[in-house]
């Protein structure tokens, strides 16, 4: 399930950047391991990069801050301090915040 989404996401992504005149690569890079440390991720995303010669890492994050960064850690935040290829950070937005935005929520109307 988990790879179909990632799947789904680099698609969108890909036909954004091609209608935005970009011809992107994408990689869907799968970390197989239990209990992993945020570095270990990090690790593996940049070595990947590195490998595939990457001219950008693009990387979501949540734009935690204070002590759910601090127990959470970021993975994004590990790429950016250990990368040597630059890094673009989009912030993630969460489907609430959004219907706040867009004047729709989870509650129907009543009709007068």
């Amino acid at each position: 399930m988990a790879r179909k989404a990632g799947m789904r996401i680099l698609e969108n992504a890909s036909v954004r950047a091609v209608k935005a005149g970009i011809e992107p690569q994408t990689k869907l890079l799968e970390i197989r391991t239990l209990g992993a440390l945020v570095r270990r991720v990090a690790d593996a995303i940049v070595e990947d990069a590195e490998r595939w010669s990457a001219d950008l890492i693009v990387i979501g994050t949540h734009g935690r801050r204070g002590l759910s960064k601090l127990f959470l850690g970021s993975v994004a935040e590990g790429v950016v301090r250990i990368s040597s290829i630059p890094v673009l950070l989009i912030r993630g937005t969460d489907r609430s915040a959004r219907r706040r935005r867009s004047g729709k929520s989870g509650a129907r109307r009543a009709r007068a």
